[in-house]
């Protein structure tokens, strides 16, 4: 049986417990765990303003360099792309000042806008994959020969052949693009002829925008490499993008290895300076990779 006793001395022990807790919080313990806080506190303090510094300096670097290349844009540019037209395609949740931007620099080379469509999500929906499929067959007898067995592809280039030429076959081709209830492309302004190359404007990059180039359970967006590498198969193309994720259209054309000249950096003046140099360079014969990302063989391509 437990006595008196041990309850008092169990009690003593207690109080001396808090008593020397007491003692040692308000004397030796409190300063060196005061001192320990505040040191944590400053070195804290001081790795944020040297990262804060960091950033500031990174973001007037970046727009010093940007403001060094619209300016130079003006002695590389002219002529570039002297009585070439050009016709733009801009893919879903592409930036409307990107691509305002990029039109600046392509009238600016002396390049004809001849018109401009957007590519709808239908060409990634994992639901009308089969729709694509069966529908490429009719796209095939207006191309005559194509240039892969993939129905993407085949897409693709009815694509770049309704832009780039003025037959009937092409029309018939922009009929089935913009046909139906959800159609592939839609027209933002009608061209007005043929095209002699085509300018594809993309999304930035999916984690900051919540682009429809991310992947999600009902789309694929691999679909879009293949697709635009049949674009380009006909007609001289450049993509003009992201290539910061994996799923941006950029990353994708360059993890497949497909035949297109790319740009990466999309909503930098870098990108947009880019875009009439690489067109020109891609119709020279030259398919490229220009950029700041993974993939790219140099920053800008040859000028002149």
């Amino acid at each position: 049986m437990i006595d008196f006793r041990y309850h008092l001395v169990s009690l003593i022990s207690v109080f001396l417990a808090l008593a020397v807790g007491v003692v040692l919080g308000a004397g030796p313990l409190q300063n060196s765990l005061g001192t320990a806080l505040n040191d944590q506190v400053a070195t804290l303090r001081a790795d944020r303003n040297a990262t804060q510094t960091q950033l500031e300096q990174t973001e007037a670097a970046v727009h010093e360099r940007d403001a060094y290349i619209t300016a130079a844009a003006d002695s590389l540019l002219p002529g570039t792309l002297a009585d070439k037209k050009v016709a733009l395609v801009v893919m879903p949740e592409a930036d409307g000042g990107d691509v305002d931007t990029v039109v600046e620099m392509l009238e600016k080379s002396g390049a004809t806008v001849t018109g401009r469509v957007t590519l709808t999500t239908a060409w990634v929906d994992l639901s009308r994959e089969t729709f694509r499929a069966t529908y490429s067959g009719q796209f095939s007898g207006y191309l005559g020969t194509t240039r892969s067995s993939e129905a993407d592809a085949i897409l693709g280039e009815g694509l770049a052949t309704a832009l780039t030429s003025d037959t009937a076959d092409a029309s018939a081709l922009m009929d089935l693009l913009t046909a139906s209830d959800t159609p592939l492309v839609t027209v933002d302004a009608e061209p007005t002829g043929a095209a002699d190359m085509i300018a594809v404007v993309g999304p930035r990059t999916a984690v900051a925008t919540g682009s429809t180039a991310d992947a999600t359970p009902s789309q694929d967006p691999a679909v879009w490499a293949t697709a635009l590498a049949g674009t380009a198969s006909v007609s001289p193309t450049v993509v003009v993008g992201s290539a910061d994720q994996d799923t941006d259209v950029v990353a994708l054309l360059r993890s497949a290895r497909a035949q297109v000249t790319t740009v990466d950096s999309v909503g930098q003046s870098t990108a947009a300076v880019s875009t009439p140099l690489a067109l020109a360079s891609t119709a020279a014969g030259t398919i490229g990779a220009y950029g700041f990302n993974e993939g790219a063989d140099a920053v800008l391509p040859p000028a002149g």
